[in-house]
């Protein structure tokens, strides 16, 4: 087939001059000027001009068969998607194409072209390499370089096994450390010994399903030996609140609004991905934490959200920048360009945006929270029953995000960057935004029997949390792929976005895809849920995985974890009292333009507050509306008066003074703010994330205490938590010491009220 190519510039090009200053300010202050030409690739028997509506905007735009770029005025990095991967632009293009009439167009692809004038070669490769593309999945085309089909190709590896029979412990933690497994020696000599009963080595595909199922992201191991999960969730079981829907037992916790609604919340850390590729990682956080909501019950509407950083101090030198982490100011301008890019197009309202600082957190703290809307009847799962269909929805499975959870388990070092980017997904909104729109009509249809997301461990753990008391087999073959040279144990582990798993009744399937196809969402029956209880999986013939649901599940073990009281040399502070009007006026100058309490306004302006016509209250207020108003308020009922109040605490300061006081103060002040606001303490439940260094003793004392003291101050009060999430992996190691992330808690706190016109704001209402 015929591959014709048009070339587009910008004739003011809002996104070369936002390149450029970024650069600027990075390092490259020689750069004098960038240009960005974008180039279509087109296959198939297709006139061009046919397709101009949908490739240029003839308004500002400037289109050509031959590139309008000249090799004497820099040098030129065209970035495009591997020959194995299909662009994220391909389905669009191709939809357009048709939409146009033009059928002849088979196959799509879109590369860029950056000239950067003032840079030699090897210093404009390099800037293109740190911030520009994935290598994971993106590559640097050569000049002249021959094109002959544009369609991927690729060969996959074979299933192959792994024997552990003979090794030793030592080889075994090697093992595991070349393979990113990070797994514990306890975790393998469990396998070992599973290997040697069943008479069998595992396939490649077996053991990293187990690895990344008992990651401590995935099984939270750490909280387990402690014994933390339990004493939260027994807590909030004493308490018997009556507008508890569901706790700890699905992708969110639910609570009883009004008319027969139920309101969900979910919190969700995403600090690894962000701490190494920011732009990507806080994307897809914002992406991960809208399909919980999407999971919840048989599929909850998104109704708002929120984007929580933490990260070292923006302002600092560079030079003072830990070897091996990324620039702090780097992390804050990728993370709201990040958030702007994933919620802006789902059409989901930022409620809460809040940048905070610390020197601790070398890795960032990147966390989304996601409040969700469901009818009662429907807040509940069953359990997918024998001989339902397992349904992929939504986007095509590649290489991005394998090892995501076995990663992110881990701490962080300088040469991380480098070696576990492929951890990091790459996210596409408009595939979100698809399903979002259909999952409500599959629900109310009767076609969800039940439904996840697909995160940490992508299929296999998706597909074997679903079918735990079942059973599920699975055929590889089946499931789209936008990376062809996948081998079957990555298809299984891929954490490829925008994606849920659907136990479909069969006699409900065409039903399903009616309303799929209505919004153009891409679909795949991948298997089937059985009565064997094992999570089989079959790939051109070849058995890839037979793993017992018992074994996968109940076989982990919980290492112990010592505890140890942690010294802390603390001085008492001695504030001065000014002493005269300019010292005063200096004093308040000095709290107001503090970066946690500074206007913050440049970043949260760009997202979209108001989508949904649901908002009361959003994120900033005042006179000028660039005051933080420190609680959201949404009217979810369409014409009704009533509210869902939410607020949060978060203040990584007080963890270094007293971590139990710290976590005491965030469940009071999360409390505090939606009580103030005018809702009834009695109708409020909460949603933890904590964040801590890399378990040690003294780690594990300071965080048991922390859970101890919101466990008690809960059933004190009456307020229950019925979300949450735990990260035990706030370590970065650098030039021989450890950065360490302060004991950190967010709590955030989701109330009702019967009447949104009686909230009450912040701001004064009038002077004197």
């Amino acid at each position: 087939m015929p591959i014709q190519t048009v070339y587009t510039l910008s004739k003011d090009d809002a996104e070369a001059r936002s390149w450029l200053s970024f650069f600027r300010r990075h390092g490259y202050s020689r750069l004098e000027n960038l240009i960005i030409e974008r180039v279509y690739w087109l296959e198939g028997d297709v006139r061009v001009d046919r397709l101009a509506p949908l490739l240029v905007n003839t308004l500002y735009q400037i289109t050509s068969d031959q590139t309008q770029l000249h090799n004497e005025q820099g040098p030129i990095v065209e970035i495009a998607y591997r020959t194995a991967v299909t662009d994220p632009e391909t389905s669009s293009i191709l939809a357009g194409a048709r939409a146009l009439g033009e059928n002849g167009l088979e196959f799509a692809r879109l590369s860029r072209r950056y000239q950067f004038v003032g840079l030699g070669p090897s210093e404009a490769h390099n800037a293109a390499a740190r911030f520009l593309y994935n290598r994971v999945v993106e590559r640097v085309r050569e000049p002249g370089e021959a094109v002959t089909s544009l369609r991927p190709t690729g060969t996959p590896d074979p299933v192959t096994t792994i024997s552990l029979l003979n090794l030793s412990d030592e080889e075994l933690a090697a093992l595991s450390e070349a393979r990113s497994w990070y797994a514990p020696l306890s975790q393998l000599q469990v396998i070992r010994e599973h290997e040697r009963r069943q008479g069998r080595p595992h396939t490649d595909a077996e053991i990293e399903i187990l690895v990344q199922s008992w990651s401590d992201h995935c099984c939270h191991t750490t909280w387990k030996s402690l014994g933390l999960l339990k004493r939260l969730m027994a807590a909030t079981e004493r308490i018997r609140h009556p507008l508890v829907v569901s706790a700890f037992k699905d992708n969110a916790g639910g609570m009883e609004f009004y008319e027969g609604w139920v309101v969900t919340i979910k919190g969700e850390t995403h600090n690894f991905p962000s701490s190494i590729a920011p732009f990507g990682g806080v994307a897809t956080k914002h992406g991960g934490v809208i399909r919980d909501t999407l999971g919840f019950g048989k599929g909850a509407y998104p109704i708002g959200g929120t984007t929580i950083m933490g990260t070292m101090d923006p302002g600092m030198k560079e030079e003072d920048v830990p070897a091996g982490a990324l620039h702090p100011r780097l992390i804050l301008t990728e993370s709201i360009r990040g958030t702007g890019y994933y919620t802006n197009p789902m059409g989901i309202p930022m409620m809460q945006a809040l940048y905070r600082r610390h020197p601790g957190y070398a890795k960032c703290l990147a966390l989304g929270h996601s409040i969700g809307l469901i009818p009662r009847e429907h807040a509940l799962k069953d359990a997918p029953r024998p001989g339902d269909l397992a349904l992929l929805v939504g986007g095509e499975t590649g290489r991005d995000g394998i090892h995501g959870a076995t990663a992110s388990s881990t701490g962080m070092s300088g040469e991380t960057l480098e070696k576990e980017s492929a951890a990091v997904q790459i996210g596409h909104p408009i595939t979100e935004r698809r399903f979002c729109s259909a999952i409500p009509l599959l629900r109310d249809a009767g076609c969800i029997r039940a439904i996840t997301d697909l995160g940490a461990g992508g299929i296999s753990c998706a597909a074997g949390e679903m079918g735990a008391e079942t059973g599920v087999a699975l055929d590889l073959d089946a499931v789209p792929l936008k990376d062809k040279s996948l081998t079957p144990w990555e298809i299984l582990l891929s954490e490829s976005q925008e994606r849920m798993l659907v136990a479909v009744p069969p006699e409900k399937l065409e039903e399903a895809k009616t309303v799929l196809r209505k919004f153009e969402v891409d679909f795949a029956v991948i298997g089937q849920f059985t009565d064997r209880r094992h999570l089989e999986a079959a790939w051109r013939g070849q058995a890839v995985s037979d793993l017992e649901m018992d074994f996968l599940w109940g076989a982990c073990p919980i290492d112990p974890i010592e505890k140890k009281k942690p010294e802390r040399k603390l001085m008492p502070l001695a504030l001065p009292e000014p002493q005269s009007a300019a010292e005063w006026d200096d004093a308040i100058r000095r709290v107001l333009t503090h970066y946690h309490t500074a206007d913050q306004s440049a970043a949260v302006s760009r997202f979209d507050t108001t989508v949904q016509g649901r908002t009361v209250i959003g994120p900033l207020g005042g006179v000028n509306q660039r005051m933080p108003t420190n609680i959201a308020v949404l009217a979810p009922l369409r014409n009704k008066p009533y509210g869902v109040v939410f607020t949060v605490a978060f203040n990584p300061f007080y963890g270094d003074i007293d971590p139990e006081q710290m976590a005491r103060l965030m469940v009071i002040e999360a409390i505090t703010k939606a009580v103030v606001a005018g809702c009834d303490y009695r109708e409020i439940v909460l949603c933890d994330n904590f964040y801590t260094p890399r378990v040690s003793p003294e780690v594990a004392w300071d965080l048991t205490r922390m859970v101890e003291a919101i466990a008690q101050l809960s059933e004190e009060i009456g307020v229950p938590f019925i979300s949450g999430k735990d990260s035990s992996s706030g370590t970065f190691a650098s030039g021989g010491r450890k950065i360490e992330v302060p004991p950190t808690l967010a709590v955030a706190a989701m109330g009702r009220v019967p009447d949104v016109s009686r909230i009450v704001t912040k701001e004064f209402k009038r002077a004197g």
